[in-house]
């Protein structure tokens, strides 16, 4: 036996006593229908049936699932099947504080432009640099803001995701959980959302060097920076992330909700008086361009939220404009029906779903006939990655898996959590559920994507930091597999795998185990909506 663990897959940070417990075995020669679970000490305190294989194009193997759910006694346990067993399985409440602290301790630890304060990954103020105003003689200094993904730059559609998915785990877990200021933290990035902003509105789309540096310390990337041209990507999505945090900071700094309010008006102004302007990096600039050739969401975006601020009609109006507009010219390809006009997202690409909840928040700001169209779009889609996540192996949502996948299960997840509050069907919490499950070792490489937990976690991720001290930063969400072998080292180990085993625990696998402050975010969210911290 190679491995004892081989067969067998759980979420190896715990389940809660009262929710639905699934682990998850993949086929193997004189596999029983039978699992049991043990304790300690190898007693048998329950047993099950396997539920039927299902075997799909994403993993090509036959899977079954072990149902324990009916068994709430807490402790540590192991699934056992067929001489295999899994990672130790905890049942408990409160499983959860250390995960979440740890994944939200990672933003501060990403701190760019102050002195950051840690034993191991501490360093002094970084990129302190003036930086040049791409496409003019002018010089400039903006400093703060967090470090995006393995790499030092600083992207506004990134972190304005970001921080809407910080700011509504706040909203859940704000009363329950006291181990990290999030406010504090994300207020940190609003700071330096601020400095992106140009005299007439628009915001410039982000600041890096010109090209990626090796894999050294912040404080050792000393090239010249850049200050990347504005685009409308990063004018609309700041103007609906900060319409939507000034609510957070009204009672603790009204002068700074102000702030945030004015600058968001100000992007939306300059919105209003000017066409799509798509960006795409200058051949000078090398680093990661998040590009957006269709910005009709992140208009809608922002339009909602200010309008639920204001409550000016008109801009109401005119984001329910643009998605009717969207919706009625909607081409799909039936080679790619992924490359849709408009679709309910929490991705950084497609902001729609921000501006979907925002309204859907406030029903009493809408027409009855508009919040069940709302409503209804919400519960469509939600509908279909249940109908995927029925059918998958390892009951995650995935259609197709790309860069970033373990991101997008975590936005799918939000958009059952959505749906369940609009409805109440349980049947979208477990589904949300199981994207976490997947996320924390129900997969079949049976790895806990989050750096320094669970049993078995990734260890080598593409990130600075981590591979210059040759050890790893805790509460990283690995970006996971991703079928298109984007990078040199995953074609050379990967190719002919399926889909979901399309990664590699290696540090030059940018494409399957990169590192993003929009990966975590949507995890964070996640687990507060859950209710997993109480």
């Amino acid at each position: 036996m190679k491995n004892k663990t081989e067969h067998i897959f759980v979420n190896q940070i715990g389940y809660a006593p009262a929710e639905k417990k699934l682990a998850f075995i993949s086929n193997f020669d004189g596999c029983p229908k039978e699992f049991n679970l043990c304790d300690s000490t190898g007693k048998v305190v329950y047993s099950g049936k396997l539920g039927d294989g299902i075997k799909d194009a994403l993993c090509e193997e036959e899977v079954f699932c072990a149902d324990f759910s009916d068994f709430s006694e807490e402790g540590s346990f192991t699934v056992c099947c067929g001489g295999f067993e899994s990672y130790p399985v905890k049942i408990g409440k409160n499983l959860y504080n250390d995960l979440y602290k740890s994944i939200l301790n990672y933003y501060t630890l990403s701190r760019c432009g102050e002195e950051v304060s840690d034993k191991k990954w501490g360093h002094p103020a970084c990129h302190t640099v003036e930086a040049d105003i791409y496409g003019t003689d002018l010089k400039t200094t903006i400093t703060g803001g967090w470090h995006d993904a393995g790499d030092y730059g600083r992207y506004v559609v990134a972190g304005t995701k970001t921080i809407m998915d910080l700011l509504m785990a706040y909203e859940n877990s704000g009363s329950v959980y006291s181990d990290f200021d999030i406010l504090d933290e994300v207020r940190f990035e609003l700071e330096w959302l601020l400095k992106m902003q140009r005299e007439d509105g628009a915001v410039y789309h982000k600041i890096s060097c010109y090209h990626f540096c090796g894999f050294v310390f912040p404080q050792f990337e000393t090239e010249k920076q850049v200050l990347a041209p504005v685009s409308t990507a990063a004018t609309a999505d700041f103007a609906g992330c900060l319409a939507f945090a000034s609510s957070f900071y009204e009672n603790q700094d009204k002068a700074f909700a102000d702030k945030l309010m004015a600058a968001a008006l100000k992007a939306q102004s300059y919105l209003d008086s000017n066409e799509d302007n798509f960006y795409s990096n200058p051949k000078e600039i090398t680093t990661g361009g998040y590009g957006d050739m269709n910005v009709s969401d992140e208009r809608y975006f922002a339009l909602c939220s200010i309008y639920v601020k204001t409550k000016d009609e008109a801009l109401l109006k005119r984001a329910i404009e643009i998605r009717l507009k969207a919706i009625r010219e909607e081409v799909i390809d039936p080679k790619a029906p992924w490359r849709r006009t408009w679709f309910e997202s929490y991705s950084w690409g497609n902001v729609s779903a921000y501006g979907t909840e925002i309204l859907l928040r406030n029903k009493e700001l809408l027409p009855s006939e508009l919040y069940e169209e709302l409503k209804g779009a919400i519960i469509t889609r939600a509908e279909k990655i249940v109908s995927v996540i029925n059918a998958a192996s390892y009951k995650t949502s995935h259609e197709r898996v790309f860069w970033g996948s373990n991101g997008m299960v975590c936005d799918e997840a939000h958009i059952l959590l959505l749906a369940y509050d609009l409805t109440g069907k349980k049947d979208y919490f477990d589904g949300a559920a199981r994207q976490l499950d997947y996320v924390l070792g129900c997969n079949p490489i049976n790895i806990c994507y989050v750096t320094g937990n669970g049993t078995n976690s990734v260890k080598n991720p593409h990130h600075r930091p981590s591979g210059a001290l040759k050890t790893v930063m805790p509460g990283m969400l690995s970006g996971g597999p991703s079928a298109g072998l984007q990078d040199e080292v995953a074609r050379n180990n990967l190719t002919g795998q399926p889909p979901l085993k399309c990664f590699i625990d290696h540090v030059g696998s940018y494409s399957t185990n990169e590192v993003a402050i929009y990966w975590n975010s949507p995890l964070v969210y996640v687990i507060a909506k859950l209710g997993y911290l109480k």
